[in-house]
């Protein structure tokens, strides 16, 4: 549970229910419904990162959720109890076994194989949308860790050569999709322990955002899978597999937004995803049909508005109005008001212009707390102290070995290493030999997978 201002942001089911997002209860745990309103926010994300792939060649397919366990298997042998998290589809005797799609790197290789046999060539660009399964044993909080994960969105590539534009396309381009809503994040490389054996992908690329209570936590994720995967399913060319590399997020992300947008006791959500753009609150019944002329008006001019003129009062729509996260709420009477101030001339077009002007501001505003939270340390000693308040700690950090072991035995968390860094050499926390690239330090939210 995060504490944002005097309110407690809940992963909780209350509170989730509350905002009109999912019902956690049903159909069992770990396994919520998204409601219409929820649902509506998560499909207009969605529509963010579908957008950004698309407008890059990505094509879209659709996948079912059953997978031969035998392509799971394939791909287990690097990752920690992998198929232990497996859910079965009533495996028979004689046929061959099933599983629900915990993942989906196995099944989109599959499908480029395939191309490769009908003569289609090379790169191979694909995202997809689809419900996975994972058995969580520990931790379980709704939508944090959820058996049964809708949305999970994926993108995959595979190319002839290095995969450098896609790794770049799939750091940058949901960077801006989250920036663009109000999400705020942090583009970094997760570090390896060097007494660790070969890693599922050559690198792993994250976007992490740094929560009101100041934790972290991951929201996209993108491994450069190399020619492993290639070379398990046959995605070859003249004998020569291609370089892959992977895209991925899932309900957490929204989940993130959500927490970022509880500035207060209901959430605000930023105009470019808000289900309700501007809540019309009618001051008496006999308002009501001027609010939904003005509703007409703004959906006339591509706004999603809507009048909340529930009859037990005024306080219960304002309450209503607020729940649905709209980031205008506007009073209509006598005279139409914007935060308490009358709407000059044409309503429609001054509410547009509204919402442009407080898109941009919001974006800005959460994008500067955010950054505040992140301060610099110069030891390891002095990262420590600032740590334990909470936050972001950007510390110099060497190649050498023996540094990343006490860094990774630290009482903080590694979030990682900035992906990209244009600060100057400075001396490393642990040995003060010259490092060029920092370690963020910090505490991750619990229950982050």
């Amino acid at each position: 549970m995060t504490t944002v201002g005097d309110t407690l942001w809940a992963g909780d089911a209350a509170a989730l229910e509350r905002d009109h997002i999912i019902d956690a209860r049903y159909p069992l745990s770990g396994a919520s419904a998204w409601l219409p309103h929820g649902y509506a926010l998560c499909s207009a994300v969605l529509d963010r990162f579908r957008d950004t792939f698309a407008a890059a060649g990505y094509e879209e397919l659709g996948l079912p959720s059953a997978v031969p366990l035998a392509a799971m298997e394939r791909q287990a042998g690097s990752l920690k109890d992998f198929l232990d998290r497996i859910y079965l589809l009533c495996p028979t005797p004689s046929g061959p076994r099933h599983a629900l799609a915990s993942t989906m790197e196995a099944q989109i290789s599959g499908v480029m194989a395939r191309w490769l046999e009908y003569g289609r060539r090379p790169p191979f660009r694909v995202t997809t949308v689809r419900t996975v399964g994972r058995h969580e044993r520990n931790g379980m909080r709704p939508l944090w860790k959820e058996r049964f994960v809708w949305p999970f969105f994926e993108a995959q590539a595979a190319t002839e050569g290095p995969a450098h534009e896609d790794i770049e396309l799939m750091t940058t381009g949901p960077m801006l999709a989250c920036d663009s809503m109000a999400l705020p994040t942090i583009a970094v490389e997760r570090m390896r322990d060097p007494d660790t054996p070969a890693a599922y992908a050559d690198r792993r690329l994250e976007l992490v955002t740094l929560l009101p209570d100041g934790s972290t936590t991951v929201l996209t994720s993108v491994y450069a899978l190399g020619t492993r995967f290639s070379e398990m399913f046959g995605v070859e060319i003249g004998g020569r597999p291609l370089d892959m590399v992977n895209f991925a997020f899932s309900a957490r992300l929204v989940l993130a937004l959500l927490v970022h947008a509880h500035d207060g006791p209901h959430p605000v959500y930023h105009p470019s995803v808000a289900p309700v753009q501007v809540a019309l609150v009618p001051e008496r019944r006999e308002s009501a049909a001027a609010a939904l002329a003005l509703a007409a008006g703004l959906r006339g001019s591509g706004v999603r508005a809507r009048v909340f003129d529930n009859p037990k009062g005024m306080a219960v729509r304002t309450e209503e109005a607020g729940t649905h996260g709209a980031p205008l709420v506007c009073t209509v009477g006598g005279t139409a008001l914007l935060n308490g101030r009358p709407l000059p001339g044409d309503g429609v077009r001054a509410l547009v212009d509204a919402l442009s002007v407080t898109g941009t501001r919001m974006a800005e505003d959460r994008r500067r707390r955010h950054d505040a939270g992140v301060t610099e340390a110069g030891s390891l000693g002095d990262a420590l102290a600032a740590g334990a308040a909470g936050g972001i700690v950007r510390m110099p950090l060497c190649d050498a070995a023996p540094c990343s072991r006490q860094v990774l035995g630290t009482s903080l968390d590694v979030i990682g290493r900035p992906w990209r860094d244009t600060g100057t050499p400075a001396p490393c926390g642990c040995c003060g030999a010259p490092a060029r690239v920092p370690v963020l330090l910090g505490t991750k939210f619990r229950g982050d997978k």
